[in-house]
Parts: C-alpha cells; structure tokens; sequence
C-alpha cells in the first residue's frame, strides 16, 4: 500500500472513530461547556457537521508539519476536502429527509461514514493535483470554521440547519 493510500486509510479511520465518539462526548461530560464546542450539543445539522470538521481539521493539522515539505498544500487541499464533505453531509441529509419527509438515525449514521470517506478521498485528490503549491489558506479555513463553530454552538440563530431536529427545521 502506497504512503498516500495509508494516509487516506488513516485519516478515514481517524475521522470516523473520533466523530463517532464526539456525538457522545457532551453527555458523557455531564454538558461541559468546552467539551460542548467540539460535540454535538443537539440534534442539529450544524451540530453534526462537527463530527466530521474537528476530528477532520486535527488530523491535518496533526498530520501537516511530517508531510509539508512534500505538500506544501496539505492544509488547504484538506480544508477544501473538508468543506465539500460537510457541504455534501448537509445537502444529502436535507435531500434525502426532505423526499421521505423524515430523518432515520441508521441513513445518518452511514451518511456520515460515507462523508468522512469522501472527505478523506478529495484530499487525497486535491494533493496529487495541487502537490506543489503551498499555502496556509488552510489554516485559516479551519480556524475560521471552528471560530463558527464555537460562536453557533453558544449563540445559534433560528434557522433550520440549527434546529434541534427535523420536524423544528422544516416547519
């Protein structure tokens, strides 16, 4: 197995082990207010784009000093990665709820290992396009997602993709 094929493999297991335990680490921490800016606090689509986002951006940023020589691109093409796949988690969550006119835990779960998948397979795309061309565009994607993230989380406005489950976000 290629190096880049065992990064993916890595990053894919990493993301959805992680997310998986951050959907009940705030529970676990009797609401912890910190432990709540990093897991899902709700039902919320917003909250469970989380799960994805934060295991996701660690592993790249935990990942990027060993592979920055080689990619000088690693945080950007994973932060691009990583907004797609939640663009797409949020999107096939709406879609697919919104034909059937209600949400089934068991399509969720898979949605979201299918997007940790995806995400982990764009960044491996977007690399071997943008190998050379380095930036910290990246970093300033996830610091200004998690910024979101925290700033939501406290304060989240009445729309739907903050509602606290499905029949809240489509009435």
């Amino acid at each position: 197995m290629s190096k880049g094929r065992l990064i993916c493999l890595a990053g894919f297991l990493w993301v959805s082990i992680i997310g998986t335990l951050l959907h009940f680490t705030y529970e676990w921490s009797n609401n912890n207010p910190f432990v709540g800016l990093f897991s899902a606090v709700n039902e919320s689509i917003w909250e469970h784009m989380k799960l994805l986002f934060f295991p996701a951006a660690i592993f790249s940023l935990i990942l990027y000093p060993f592979v920055r020589k080689n990619y000088p691109a690693f945080l950007t093409c994973c932060a691009f990665a990583t907004v797609i796949s939640m663009t797409l988690q949020t999107a096939a969550y709406y879609t697919y709820s919104g034909i059937i006119g209600k949400d089934l835990p068991a399509v969720n779960i898979i949605l979201f290992y299918i997007c940790a998948a995806a995400n982990c397979i764009l960044s491996c795309i977007f690399l071997k396009k943008y190998q050379k061309e380095g930036s910290l565009w990246g970093l300033a994607i996830f610091c200004g997602i998690a910024v979101c993230f925290f700033y939501f989380t406290k304060n989240p406005p009445e729309l739907g993709i903050f509602a606290d489950n499905f029949q809240a976000a489509i009435t």
